[in-house]
Order: structure tokens, then sequence, then C-alpha cells
């Protein structure tokens, strides 16, 4: 009976110690990982990070930025220049990267002449760019988007009349008439229609401005919003947003939670009993 007890005793230990090893291991991966994640200031959601798993992201996610009077440009400035930190700019393009399409407004390609692509982080593909414009009345061969090969997507008035491929740039570029809503501008369930039921995309970043922002708000089309405030940053002549602490819940969006993105500060807005791609906020 003795020797039985020392063999169990013995093996008994051995177990502990073999689980005691994989608990180890288990706990320096993740903290490995964390760890890493917390370096680029992504640990709230894996849009932000190159998670273990794929993203599950869909619906429409809303970015705006603005500086510490809640302004959105400087109007006294020549060209539209970025003011967020280095590291929120990474984190708009991993936003981008994990994003089917980004969609900006007729004025943000005026102002801006934005590419719409991802640069600042690794990405085996671009998004679809889509741009909103009733008329058709951008100048194709002055902009990024119509010009470097890449897809892209204009939503006009379904009563304009489409030449060829809407005379707009390359080949990759493809139009598709929207009925016009009440006040005139574009139905913007009917392009979220389109762009979720015709075209099959999954997840949509728009980027465009606080006019383009507040309209989908206010039709309830936001299921997400991160919001960047570059508090080190003041506009002589700021272009007000017209928005404030307490517009993202007026529109029945939640605070999940905020933290610090060099000098600014990302706020991550959700719609109730929607769960943010990941739990670890």
């Amino acid at each position: 009976m003795a020797s039985l007890y020392h063999w169990l005793t013995c093996q008994l230990a051995i177990t502990v110690i073999i689980l005691f090893l994989i608990v180890t291991r288990a706990f320096v991966i993740t903290t490995n990982y964390k760890s890493k994640c917390q370096q680029e200031k992504c640990y709230v959601a894996p849009i932000f990070c190159e998670a273990p798993t794929p993203s599950s992201i869909s619906g429409i996610t809303l970015k705006l930025a603005v500086d510490s009077q809640w302004g959105v440009a400087n109007r006294e400035a020549e060209i539209s220049e970025r003011f967020t930190s280095e590291e929120s700019l990474d984190l708009v393009h991993r936003l981008r990267r994990d994003s089917d399409a980004v969609l900006v407004g007729k004025r943000t390609v005026e102002d801006d002449d934005p590419s719409l692509t991802v640069r600042r982080v690794p990405s085996d593909v671009q998004p679809i760019r889509i741009t909103l414009d009733s008329n058709l009345s951008l100048n194709t061969k002055k902009y990024k988007l119509f010009n470097d090969g890449l897809s892209t997507i204009i939503y006009h008035a379904d009563t304009i009349t489409e030449k060829g491929v809407c005379d707009y740039g390359t080949n990759q570029t493809s139009c598709e008439g929207i009925p016009l809503s009440n006040d005139g501008g574009l139905d913007l369930k009917e392009v979220v229609k389109s762009m979720i039921s015709k075209r099959q995309l999954k997840h949509i970043m728009v980027e465009g401005g606080p006019a383009l922002a507040t309209s989908f708000l206010k039709q309830d089309l936001v299921d997400r919003v991160i919001f960047i405030k570059a508090l080190n940053v003041k506009f002589s002549d700021p272009y007000p947003s017209n928005f404030t602490s307490t517009t993202f819940s007026t529109y029945g969006l939640s605070l999940l939670g905020e933290f610090k993105s060099g000098g600014d500060v990302v706020q991550c807005w959700s719609r109730p009993n929607l769960p943010w791609p990941d739990q670890d906020l």
C-alpha cells in the first residue's frame, strides 16, 4: 500500500506540473498578444489590430475627427490637412483595411482629393471607394479616386442620364442611379440597400464630413462611431462640426469607452444591444 500511495502521489505531482506549464504558456501568449496590441493603441476592437481570428465586423461605422474646439477643418488653410496624431492615422488605416468600402460625399472629394486607400498598415486588398455625387458634376480628371485604377462607385440621382461609364475616369469606376429623398438629396437608405444587398458589401466605413455624418445619423443608419478628438490642435478659424458631447447619444448610440491615441482621445460608440466586434474593451 505504501508503494501504491507513493506512486499515486508522484503521478499527481507530475499532472500538477504539466497543468501549471500549460497554464503558464497560455498566459504568456495572451499577455504578449495584448501587449503588442496595446502598443499599437488598438486594443478596443479587432478593427484596430491584427486579431487572432477573422473579424466579424458588419454594418456601417462612422469615423469623425475634430480639433479641441470641435472643428473639422481650418477655414484659413488653403488646402485641407490631416490634424490627428500619427497613431490615430494608423488607426484609421486599420479601419479601412477591415472595411469592404469607404464612403465620402462630393465635398470631401473636392476639398481633400483623398485616395481612401490603405497605406499606413499592411493590406492585401483595397476597399472599394464610394462617393455621393447627385448631379455627376465632379471633374474626374482632377481627382485621384477616378484615375488610380482602383474600384470606385459613384451614386447619383436616378434622374441623371449616364454617359458610357458616366465619363468618370478609368473603367474601374461604375455608377448607379438612386432615387432622391424628400429633402432633395440622395435617399441614403436606398444607397445602403444597394451597398449591402446588391453589391454584397458587408462593412462600410463612412469617412465624410459632418453634414454627411449627420445625414446618416438622422436616418438611423449608423451602427457604431469612431470619434477622434485632437486635444493638442486648435484651429485659428475652425469650421464647426455642429457636434457636441451629447450628439451621438441623441441618435441612440451608447459610449462603450475611450482611449488615448498619441495626443488624441478616441471614443467608441455603438447601438444598444449591438455587440462591439470584440468584447475586450
